[in-house]
């Protein structure tokens, strides 16, 4: 099963997952998505407020779960990160969902949501700009973002990585923010990871915070179990007074040194300046010699 391909035209679905978001962002994103041919519907709920959230999680779930069920909404673009979308994995009807395929598009704290949609209803979710950022980003991955959603773009430059370890692996692609990832970790809101290519990124952690997580991750055994591992921006990570010592390659090297697997850096995604499209439960290749990642298969039906 995958979503329907989103065309000029069609309808775009808006709503808030997680923290508070500024009008004048989503404003000005609706302007640059209906410049290029599509219709945007802003729901309500994505300007509401309760303490540092975008309203309840009460009234957070109904705007999911009607814009779902509307069929003149093609796709949900989620409007920003922050905090609190893992509240809502109880209250999702995902046998709803499953009857009706639909693209939904975010990333930071919307991992959960990405990851949970495609373990629990196997079509492909995408993990990309939020809808308040698309003012911002670079045009090239604006289209990058949207030919994904038409079934036309077929791979990702890697072109400024840093091999760690060389190769070339085949795999579905799963992943996200990591301190969002962790917790779906042997849940059931985290499709299995066999053989599964595991792209990680994050912002303003601790690395002495992320070396737990990564530890946390080995210590599960995703390493072993993963055909390959991308990692993307981590931008603005924290120091605190007493300087932890190790940056984040020598904490990867650490903890997959056993694991005989392309591993690679600093790829185009995250909550940098670039934020390539990834389809999470998408057939990928990863190359390290051709510095791409290649898509076996379109993310949407054509």
């Amino acid at each position: 099963m995958k979503p329907v391909a989103l065309n000029p035209g069609d309808c775009i679905g808006v709503m808030a997952p997680s923290s508070i978001v500024e009008k004048s962002d989503i404003e000005k994103s609706k302007v640059r998505i209906e410049k290029l041919g599509y219709n945007v519907f802003i729901h309500p709920q994505t300007y509401e407020q309760h303490n540092q959230s975008a309203g309840t999680s009460i009234q957070k779930i109904m705007a999911l779960q009607g814009l779902w069920q509307r069929d003149d909404i093609k796709a949900i673009w989620l409007a920003g990160g922050g905090n609190r979308s893992l509240d809502l994995l109880d209250s999702i009807n995902f046998k709803a969902m499953k009857k009706k395929p639909k693209a939904i598009i975010g990333f930071s704290d919307s991992t959960t949501l990405l990851n949970s949609i495609y373990a629990h209803t196997g079509f492909p979710t995408f993990h990309g700009t939020v809808f308040k950022n698309v003012h911002k980003i670079q045009e090239n991955q604006l289209i990058q973002t949207l030919d994904i959603l038409r079934g036309i773009n077929n791979e990702i430059p890697l072109n400024n990585v840093s091999i760690i370890k060389e190769g070339e692996a085949e795999g579905i692609l799963i992943g996200g923010c990591l301190s969002l990832f962790q917790y779906l970790i042997s849940t059931e809101d985290c499709a299995p990871l066999s053989n599964a290519i595991l792209f990680l990124e994050d912002t303003n952690e601790h690395l002495s915070r992320i070396d737990r997580m990564l530890l946390h991750l080995k210590r599960r055994g995703v390493f072993k179990e993963i055909n390959a591992l991308i990692l993307g921006e981590f931008c603005n990570m924290q120091e605190s007074d007493n300087p932890f010592g190790f940056e984040l390659r020598d904490l990867i090297e650490e903890y997959t040194k056993e694991c005989n697997i392309p591993i690679i850096m600093n790829a185009p995604f995250g909550h940098g300046e670039n934020i390539y499209t990834l389809p999470i439960g998408t057939h990928v290749n990863l190359k390290t010699t051709l510095a791409k990642l290649s898509f076996l298969e379109t993310s949407v039906t054509i």
